[in-house]
């Protein structure tokens, strides 16, 4: 819509991709509840539906246009055919810009009223007052409402998002088998941040200060020194399908299913990562996901057991993660048994082979020898008789034991046998010996060491591996969405309505774009592989000459 009243010449946007954004919004159960409690008894009809701006931004996600307000309303009322309108509850067109402002109008009024709804933050946007100030305006909002409407605000974003998996068929997603890359991404606002030396608040108050180093959240290095790569901005916790290959390499699209977002989280940087990640990961599971292998950096090796590592297993996940150098080497004991890097091991396994990950790191051995030394340790790892049960107890063996004993130890006579690694007991003079020493097995609880635990050996070639595919699936993630070209969830100036409500909601709708657009590339790459080939054209065959 031009200023002198005159209409703009829009295109049409294609049936096809209306009936697919539009199906997706109308196949979310929440998107329904949210409908159902926005309705009102009184006053004049609305004219527009919660479905209807939903299915907007979704188209404009799916277009790699900015989710704009303005463009929401063009393409309501300008580019939908009669059809599409009526199926979307749209009602009338404007004639004139005065009308067009109105429309638009409407158009805010009703993406605002969605956001309210499942808006957990109390805070005012669009202000730049004294900090002092921001809370004295505050909606007043209890803390068992805000939680509530996170909860929701949750299931709103993942509902969306699952409708997006569900585009792939039963056959196409056979070959998933739960293996997860989570982690956390920076999601820019639209906003400077507060100003230090103003004293007043951010434009966009539900951000904080994200830092690439630490935690993301420490604005000023050690010395007081203001950091350069920071921003203002939320964090989005995403969980991605993974794959791995019989050769253990690892692709999005070019075997087995593309690697779609499962489910995501937004927060303010750095706050509860562990916290964050289970309430994606529970979301996966409420949906019928099965669990598998996780793979998650250093972030989370540090979290909170019971907001993390505890749940995660209850989940039925395996987690797959990296250690900071301070975590390295023992970790745990129980019953004389060590935890080293993640898994347990005997009492007496040498001191080198505890510290190698150590040295190694600090460049005290070299890579050949760090790898024997890793090899040297599965000698010496304790044999997991049983368990996890419901309550996640195991019970473990010492190496020494059974009828194919991995070492030869002296207080195992059973185990005396030539060819084996003979263990060195440590165990000074009048020390009582360890009970995985004299018992024929030890029960381990859940929470011992549970922040270091982990079922795959550490360093070894089938945690690389994992590791690896994992890790390398969500960082692929990270960068294919912040794409330029397409979603561009890194430039905040295509998603300017401020809040973390109406953030989560154009993340979900980038989110989902990027899934479709990895499910065409699948699709057509499969296409491609079951074309049959065509025959070699030669100009000549010595078959002519016989």
């Amino acid at each position: 819509m031009s200023k002198d009243g005159t209409l703009d010449q829009l295109s049409v946007v294609g049936a096809d991709r209306v009936k697919l954004a539009v199906s997706l919004i109308e196949e979310s159960d929440e998107v329904l509840k949210l409908e159902e409690s926005l309705k009102r008894n009184t006053g004049r009809p609305r004219s527009l539906s919660v479905k209807a701006i939903l299915a907007a931004l979704l188209l404009l996600a799916l277009d790699d246009r900015p989710l704009i307000l303005k463009s929401v309303t063009e393409l309501l009322y300008f580019q939908f055919t009669q059809e599409q309108k009526e199926r979307l509850e749209v009602v009338g067109r404007p004639t004139s810009h005065r009308q067009f402002l109105a429309f638009y109008r409407r158009v805010r009024y009703m993406f605002h009223l969605i956001c309210n709804e499942v808006d957990p933050s109390p805070l005012p946007k669009n202000l730049c007052i004294e900090n002092e100030m921001l809370l004295a305006v505050a909606k007043p909002l209890s803390e068992s409402a805000s939680a509530d409407k996170a909860a929701s605000l949750l299931r709103l974003c993942n509902s969306l998002l699952d409708q997006s998996v569900k585009l792939m068929s039963g056959d196409e997603l056979k070959s998933y088998d739960g293996q997860v890359g989570l982690d956390a991404t920076v999601v820019p606002l639209f906003s400077r941040g507060p100003s230090k030396t103003k004293g007043t608040c951010a434009s966009d108050p539900d951000g904080g200060w994200y830092i690439r180093e630490g935690d993301h959240r420490d604005s000023e290095d050690k010395k007081g020194r203001r950091r350069t790569k920071i921003a203002w901005a939320l964090e989005a916790t995403i969980a991605t399908m993974a794959q791995i290959k019989a050769d253990g390499s690892h692709s999005s699209v070019s075997f087995g299913h593309p690697n779609l977002v499962l489910g995501f989280q937004m927060s303010r940087p750095g706050a509860d990562p562990g916290g964050n990640g289970i309430k994606v990961l529970r979301s996966i599971s409420d949906r019928g996901y099965r669990p598998g292998y996780l793979g998650a950096d250093r972030a989370y090796s540090t979290a909170v057991p019971e907001n993390f590592h505890l749940p995660l297993k209850a989940l039925g996940y395996s987690l797959v993660m990296d250690y900071k150098i301070d975590q390295l080497g023992r970790q745990a004991n129980s019953g004389g048994a060590l935890l080293v890097e993640g898994n347990w091991y005997c009492p007496n396994i040498p001191e080198p082979l505890i510290d190698a990950t150590l040295e190694f790191r600090m460049g005290k051995i070299k890579g050949d020898i760090y790898e024997k030394h890793i090899d040297a340790r599965e000698k010496y790892l304790l044999r997991r008789k049983q368990g996890p049960d419901q309550d996640g107890y195991e019970r473990y063996s010492c190496p020494a034991i059974g009828d194919y004993p991995k070492v030869t130890c002296p207080l195992r006579p059973s185990s005396t046998k030539e060819g084996r690694i003979k263990i060195t007991l440590t165990k000074p003079d009048g020390e009582l010996t360890p009970a995985i020493c004299n018992q024929s097995s030890i029960t381990i609880a859940p929470d011992v060491g549970a922040r270091h635990r982990q079922d795959l050996c550490f360093a070894t070639t089938e945690w690389h591996k994992q590791y690896a595919t994992l890790r390398n699936t969500i960082e692929g993630l990270n960068g294919y969405v912040k794409d330029p070209c397409h979603e561009a969830l890194s430039q905040p100036g295509r998603r300017r309505v401020r809040g973390i409500a109406p953030q989560s909601i154009f993340v979900t709708m980038l989110l989902i774009a990027s899934n479709v657009r990895k499910i065409k590339s699948y699709r057509a790459e499969q296409s491609y592989k079951q074309r049959p080939k065509r025959p070699k054209r030669r100009r000549t065959s010595l078959s002519q000459f016989v």
